[in-house]
């Protein structure tokens, strides 16, 4: 072979993208960014359900709202005995709650709400 017919020897640079093709490199590139990829998908669609919770959330509080707001209206026109609505949540919550009187949440909030009648 005369030295036009020889290849001429690769640059380095050359050779070490060779070396990182021979060991699968760049597939696992390829494979980290479909990865990243479906997660990015993931969390967008996470993001959006959370949204979507909040609303939920949002609406259902708008509706307790409004109905303590009539029930507070009508407490000021038909009063209610507070012992009488304090034995009628030891009835409904103890059994769930484990305690003896009820649910202490739920006569905090019903005192609440008798309070500002």
């Amino acid at each position: 072979m005369s030295e036009k017919d020889e290849k001429p020897a690769p640059e380095g640079h050359q050779v070490f993208l060779d070396l990182l093709e021979s060991a699968g490199f760049f597939k696992q590139i390829n494979d980290l960014e479909d990865s990243l990829t479906s997660i990015a998908g993931e969390l967008q669609n996470f993001g959006e359900n959370a949204a979507r919770r909040v609303n939920e959330v949002e609406n259902l509080a708008a509706h307790v709202l409004a109905v303590e707001a009539v029930l507070a209206t009508m407490l000021n026109t038909y009063p209610v005995d507070k012992e009488a609505l304090l034995a009628e949540i030891k009835e409904r919550t103890a059994a769930m709650t484990g305690h003896e009187d009820g649910s202490p949440t739920v006569q905090a909030l019903a005192l609440d709400l008798l309070e500002k009648e």
